[in-house]
């Protein structure tokens, strides 16, 4: 069939029907032969030789999974007893806008290698993850608006999802299990997951706090569909309360002369105890209040958007600047359930902060400092029938994880009962095939991208060396608010500074710090995928070379860069013992 590509491992069967995924005429499509097809439950379809042709748009996938697979797969992982995971965080992802840029039709951006491991993997995957508003854009939204947001493609939640189930039924997740390539099947036994990542509520103040909740609820209410919603609002954490005489009286109820007791997770070993005195009670009701409200605000939100249907609901604990203090996890919970009124067992899982900084290996002692604390805070999630969800689980390399020996002792203390949360190491892994290439246009093409960051870098530190050394976090995010704050940067810095800032500002004032420290120790003139510089910032020219990316690679990429994806990922399931 003219231009017609398809991927032999999505067949499905329909009594006389036969549907397979493909893409024609540079879209993503459905196709279905046999009598009837009319009947599968598909629309939008035309006739084209012997075939009927459906696009494979967002609401024909959820029917691909929901009525034509032989059984949904797509599930609340943590409610359905699946008590670990890997979070795999996707950002190549070939959306429909791309499609007509492929060179190589038959690719999947990346979901290839990921899907190769999750077919050999003992726990299963949340196949689809992004941060619904860093790294998407909602579709309800005037990207103008929030420049720096959607920096991994200018796709949103729905569209993020859409192109997933594409890539897994593609790859054959809906049929019989039997191992990646395999005889019996491309089928994938362990259901997966979607996981709407990091929704971040922010605010200093209540009318920036309602605008942050309003885009928020925005992105969720696009991803009604997935099956796991993780909510931060530490950003709120000391956000200004006054407890009204009815509000002080639940605190109290909640903490005043109770001691409560943990179990350890693991056989054998020292529970855990904890008690808080009048002031203690005070200082982190006061300190948690906002945010535990919100998160009791975005929960019943989610529930309504469910509709009864299942879901996950993380926490999100690790943008903080030190370790979560296991008393405080405790309290924490406490708050929520017992204060707030989230429903016992609402919350499947947590990030705390156990040490780790993004894109960094573990800088401390695995054994001595990581263990104790994971091993606290995963005790304490189980008390709460929750699960521990390490964030922030990429390294410096993907060859050695978060650093020598760290899962080793994510392993030990936690008997494998976690989830793992992995993204950048995807891009990362991208970039290190390109500039390892014997075709000299992905080499060009790693090189292109190498200029761009180190530009980006170099006015970002320019911006914080003029405008920021000195200034608190929330001093630089009003000044880069207010229009007149933005015409000064751009009059002083140009527009590519001022984008760049806006683009940078919502991770946090030391992003800059970093890349003024580090612009100085990096030569422009030595290309490197694994330079701290490039690795740290390279997430900022991105979206600009996705079309130039599509475009230059051959087949022979893809499947080096799968490979690649396939190996990373595979060297964390069995350093935690999950292949």
């Amino acid at each position: 069939m003219e231009s017609m590509t398809i991927f032999p491992a999505s067949r499905l069967a329909r009594g006389e029907i036969t549907l397979h995924t493909g893409r024609h005429q540079g879209r993503d499509v459905l196709i279905a032969r046999g009598d009837g097809p009319a009947s599968v439950g598909l629309t939008g379809g035309q006739p084209v030789g012997d075939a009927m042709v459906y696009p494979a748009d967002y609401d024909n996938m959820l029917v691909w999974e929901r009525q034509l697979a032989p059984a949904p797969k797509l599930v609340a992982l943590n409610g359905a007893g699946y008590p670990n995971g890997y979070g795999a965080g996707n950002r190549i992802v070939v959306s429909r806008r791309d499609v007509p840029d492929l060179r190589e039709p038959s690719t999947l951006g990346g979901w290839d290698g990921i899907y190769r491991a999750a077919a050999r993997s003992a726990v299963p995957f949340w196949f689809i993850q992004q941060s619904i508003v860093r790294e998407l854009i909602p579709e309800g939204v005037n990207p103008d608006d929030y420049p720096g947001i959607g920096h991994t493609g200018g796709y949103g939640p729905r569209e993020l999802l859409r192109a997933g189930l594409f890539a897994y039924a593609s790859l054959g997740g809906y049929g019989q299990p039997g191992g990646y390539g395999q005889p019996g099947g491309y089928g994938q036994a362990l259901p997966i997951g979607a996981d709407a990542d990091h929704a971040i509520i922010i605010g200093r103040d209540e009318a920036a706090l309602q605008a942050s909740l309003a885009l928020n609820k925005l992105a969720l209410d696009e991803s009604a569909d997935y099956t796991k919603f993780t909510v931060d609002t530490s950003h709120l954490f000391g956000f200004t309360v006054t407890l009204s005489a009815a509000e002080r009286r639940r605190l109290q109820g909640a903490f005043f002369g109770r001691r409560f007791a943990v179990a350890n997770l693991l056989p054998g070993r020292a529970g855990f105890a904890f008690r808080y005195d009048e002031e203690t009670i005070w200082r982190l009701g006061h300190k948690y209040w906002r945010a535990c409200a919100v998160h009791k605000e975005i929960y019943d939100h989610v529930a309504r958007l469910r509709a009864g249907r299942p879901f996950d609901y993380e926490l999100s604990l690790d943008e903080t600047p030190e370790p979560t203090a296991p008393e405080e996890l405790f309290f924490y919970l406490v708050l929520l359930r017992d204060v707030m009124g989230v429903p016992e067992g609402g919350v499947a899982s947590a990030g705390p902060n156990i040490g780790f900084i993004k894109r960094h290996d573990f800088e401390g002692d695995p054994q001595r400092e990581l263990e104790p604390q994971a091993n606290a805070c995963a005790s304490i999630l189980r008390h709460f029938g929750a699960m521990l969800s390490v964030h922030s689980a990429d390294g410096v390399r993907a060859a050695t994880g978060k650093g020598p020996g760290v899962d080793a002792a994510l392993l030990a203390a936690t008997g494998g009962a976690c989830e793992l949360k992995v993204a950048d190491v995807y891009q990362e892994v991208l970039w290190q095939v390109l500039a390892a290439s014997d075709d000299p246009a992905e080499r060009e093409l790693f090189a292109e991208s190498w200029r761009r960051t180190h530009d980006a870098v170099r006015l970002l530190a320019q911006v914080y060396r003029a405008e920021l050394a000195g200034m608190t976090h929330e001093q630089a995010q009003k000044l880069l608010s207010a229009p007149e704050g933005r015409a000064g940067v751009a009059a002083r810095h140009g527009a590519e500074g001022l984008r760049w800032a806006l683009g940078a500002i919502g991770y946090g004032l030391p992003v800059f710090a970093l890349a003024a420290q580090l612009v100085d120790v990096t030569d422009p003139a030595r290309p490197d995928p694994e330079a701290e510089l490039f690795r740290r910032f390279m997430f900022l020219p991105y979206r600009a070379l996705r079309g130039p990316l599509f475009r230059t690679l051959t087949r022979a990429g893809w499947d080096r860069l799968a490979d690649a994806v396939d190996e990373a990922t595979m060297i964390r399931l069995r350093a935690m013992g999950w292949a």
